[in-house]
């Protein structure tokens, strides 16, 4: 089993999107049995729903937040993950910063994908700016799915 954590700010918006299009993801390559995937904020205090326009934004892609409820990212939580994609770099450095020992698992999501740069929190913003957040997170997962399923086993899934 390869254990996918996604790690934001406070669990409401990024990682929660990218954590329902991931296990959408998981679900179509029939893989459900080989990727658990999680998500988890630095600074979530608290058990609260994913944002309105991040709910919104996934319904427009047929995926429903509506049972999400933040999650504090814990040690116990980094030291199950096989691979821990953070949004930004300044939450990989975070992550590391806590357990040293887990530095060679943790990615920005970007990063991951090969490419640079940080994935923008739209909190706050209008549904325009979580639409462009979500669209970004989908296309950087669409470039990681082949490297997520070759660590599952499965080579042979886009």
């Amino acid at each position: 089993m390869v254990r996918v954590l996604l790690v934001c700010t406070g669990n409401t918006c990024r990682s929660p999107m990218a954590e329902a299009m991931l296990k959408a993801r998981v679900r179509a390559g029939g893989l459900e049995d080989k990727v658990l995937v999680l998500s988890a904020g630095l600074a979530a205090y608290g058990e609260y729903p994913a944002s309105a326009h991040a709910r919104t934004a996934m319904e427009k892609r047929g995926l429903d937040l509506s049972a999400h409820r933040s999650r504090q990212l814990l040690p116990e939580l980094v030291k199950a993950a096989d691979v821990i994609l953070t949004m930004t770099a300044a939450h990989k450095r975070a992550v590391a910063g806590g357990a040293p020992e887990a530095a060679g698992k943790i990615h920005t999501l970007a990063e991951y994908a090969g490419e640079e740069g940080d994935v923008a929190d739209p909190f706050g913003g209008d549904g325009e700016r979580y639409e462009a957040c979500a669209a970004e997170m989908e296309r950087l997962i669409d470039k990681i799915w082949q490297k997520l399923a070759q660590l599952a086993g499965k080579s042979d899934y886009m």
